[in-house]
C-alpha cells in the first residue's frame, strides 16, 4: 500500500513536469478519454487515474483532429514504466515499434501514423550522418540517412541518441528522416555544454557497487579498490579468473542504482568476443545500451564501434549523466588499433608504435567533470609468458588511476573474486575512502601480506557487509 502511494505521487510529480500540449499526447496514448478538455491538474489526475489501475483506458479510435503537436516520443511512456519498476518491482519493457498510435481523420493517414525511428548517430568525413538502429553498427536497409545540411541545422552531434521520423525514397535503399522527435531523450537539445570545454579533476565521489548489493566482489572493490565517478580503471586479469563474472556484477550494480533513480547510465562495449557469450552477458547484464562485436569481424569494425559508444559517453555527459562504461577487452582494442595502423615503427613488444593512441585517446575521455562523470572499467588479458600482453599492461597502467588486479593462484582454489588486494589499488584513494576505511584497507593489506588472500576471503564472507568487516578489523 505504502508503495502504490509513492508511486501514485511519483506518476504525477512526472506529469506535472511535462509541456501541457505534450502532456495531452501522453494521455490520449494511456488511454484518457478527451485529454482536451479540462486543466493540466485535471488531465493529470485522469492519466494518474489510468496508470493506478482505477480507470479503464479508453480504446483507440481514429476519429478526431490530428494531433496539434505531432507525434508522441516514446520516451515519456518508457519513463512511466521505469517509474513503475522503481516502486513495484515488475518492469515491462515496451517495443519500440509499437508504442505510438498517432490519432488522424476517419479514412486518411498521415506520416505520424507510422513507427518512429531511433538510432545512435556516427557522422561521416562528408558530414553526413545516419542512424545506426541496431547495436550501433552500419545495417543496409534499416540505416536513417541524415544529410549534412540537416546535421547542421538540427545541431546534432556524434553519439547522439536520436528519435525521429523518416520517409523512404524509391532511389535509396536507406530512409531519410524528416522530423527529429528528441535527442537523448530531450526535446529542447539545441542548447547544451559542448564537452570539449570541460575541465577535468579528480574523481572526489565513491561509486558505491555493494552499497544495494553485499556481493563480496564488490565489497572487495569499494573497499580495497574504490571506483569513484570519472574513474580509469583496469581490471588485469589472467584466464580463468573470473574477468566476466566481476563485470556482470558491476553491471547489476549500476543497474539497480538506476532502477533505485540514481543519475548513472551504464554502457557496455564487448569487443572481439564470442557470439554465445555475447548473448549470455547480455541476458546477465540487462544494460540500458549494450555494443558488441564478435570474432568474425575486422579490425576496423571494432575501432569504429568503439569510437562511436566513447562518443555516446561525451554526448550523455554533456547532458549531466554519471556514464559507468565497461570495456571488454582494452587488450583486444589495442590489437585492432595494431592492426590498422598505418605507422611502421614496430617496438620490442612486437606492436606498432602508433597502436595505443587509439585506445589512449578513448581513455582520455573518462574523467570527472562539474556537468558530468565517464568512469571507464576495462578488462586487460595477463599472461606472464606473452611480452606483448605484458607491455600493454604496463603501458596503460600509466595513464590509468585504478586498477583491479585477479589472482590466478586464487581462481585454482575456487576463490572468487580472485582480487589481489595487495596488488590492485586506486590513486589518491584517500578521497574516496572514510578514515575508518583507509586504516582497514592498509591494515588488511599489511596483515595479509604473507597468508595470502585466502584467510581474507573467509574473513569477508563471514561478515554482512564491509561495515562489520571493518569494524572487525579495527576492533583487534
Amino acid at each position: 500500500m505504502k508503495n502504490e502511494k509513492g508511486l501514485e505521487e511519483a506518476y504525477a510529480e512526472y506529469l506535472d513536469t511535462i509541456n501541457v500540449h505534450v502532456l495531452r499526447n501522453v494521455a490520449r496514448e494511456l488511454g484518457v478519454g478527451k485529454p482536451t478538455v479540462g486543466k493540466k491538474a485535471i488531465v493529470i489526475a485522469q492519466a494518474v487515474d489510468v496508470l493506478m489501475g482505477r480507470v479503464q483506458p479508453v480504446p483507440p479510435s481514429k476519429l478526431g483532429a490530428p494531433l496539434k503537436q505531432g507525434p508522441l516520443d516514446p520516451k515519456y511512456l518508457r519513463d512511466l514504466a521505469t517509474i513503475r519498476e522503481r516502486f513495484l518491482g515488475n518492469y515491462q519493457p515496451l517495443d519500440y515499434a509499437n508504442v505510438l498510435q498517432a490519432r488522424s481523420k476517419a479514412g486518411g493517414q498521415n506520416s505520424y501514423d507510422q513507427s518512429p525511428y531511433k538510432g545512435i548517430l556516427e557522422i561521416m568525413p562528408n558530414g553526413c550522418g545516419y542512424l545506426r538502429v541496431r547495436n550501433a553498427q552500419p545495417t543496409e536497409g534499416l540505416d536513417v540517412f541524415i544529410s549534412s545540411q540537416n546535421v547542421r541545422d538540427w545541431q546534432l552531434k556524434e553519439g547522439d541518441c536520436v528519435v525521429g521520423f523518416g520517409i523512404q525514397h524509391n532511389d535509396n535503399k536507406n530512409p531519410s528522416l524528416i522530423k527529429v522527435l528528441s535527442v537523448n531523450e530531450e526535446t529542447n537539445y539545441r542548447y547544451r555544454p559542448n564537452f570539449d570545454s570541460f575541465f577535468a579533476y579528480y574523481p572526489e565521489e565513491k561509486i558505491e557497487f555493494s552499497a544495494k548489493n553485499n556481493l563480496i566482489s564488490l565489497r572487495y572493490i569499494d573497499l580495497f579498490s574504490p571506483i569513484g565517478k570519472g574513474q580509469r580503471a583496469i581490471v588485469v586479469a589472467p584466464s580463468a579468473t573470473g574477468v566476466s563474472t566481476l563485470l556482470k556484477d558491476i553491471a547489476l550494480s549500476v543497474r539497480e542504482k538506476i532502477n533505485a533513480g540514481e543519475n548513472y547510465h551504464l554502457l557496455t562495449l564487448i569487443l572481439d568476443e564470442r557470439p554465445e557469450e555475447i548473448t549470455e552477458f547480455n541476458h546477465a547484464n540487462r544494460a540500458e545500451e549494450f555494443y558488441y562485436t564478435t570474432f568474425s569481424q575486422n579490425a576496423q569494425e571494432h575501432l569504429n564501434l568503439t569510437k562511436l559508444v566513447f562518443a555516446r559517453a561525451k554526448r550523455l555527459a554533456e547532458a549531466g549523466k554519471d556514464v559507468v562504461l565497461l570495456l571488454d577487452s582494452l587488450t583486444w582494442l589495442t590489437y585492432a588499433a595494431n592492426a590498422c595502423a598505418t605507422d611502421g615503427n614496430m617496438l620490442v613488444c612486437g606492436l606498432k608504435a602508433s597502436a595505443f593512441n587509439f585506445p589512449k585517446a578513448c581513455l582520455g575521455e573518462a574523467a570527472n567533470y562539474k556537468e558530468g562523470s565517464i568512469s571507464v572499467i576495462a578488462t586487460l588479458s595477463i599472461n606472464r609468458q606473452n611480452a606483448t600482453e605484458e607491455a600493454v599492461v604496463n603501458e596503460f597502467e600509466k595513464v590509468c588511476n585504478c586498477r583491479i588486479s585477479l589472482d590466478a593462484d586464487l581462481a585454482k582454489k575456487r576463490i572468487y573474486p580472485a582480487i589481489d588486494v595487495n596488488d590492485s589499488h586506486t590513486r589518491r584513494d584517500e578521497t574516496l575512502l572514510t578514515k575508518e576505511e583507509k586504516i582497514c584497507a592498509d591494515t588488511v593489506r599489511r596483515q595479509f601480506s604473507q597468508k595470502g588472500g585466502e584467510a581474507l576471503f573467509e574473513q569477508m564472507k563471514n561478515t554482512e557487509s564491509n561495515a562489520a568487516f571493518i569494524s572487525k578489523i579495527l576492533k583487534s
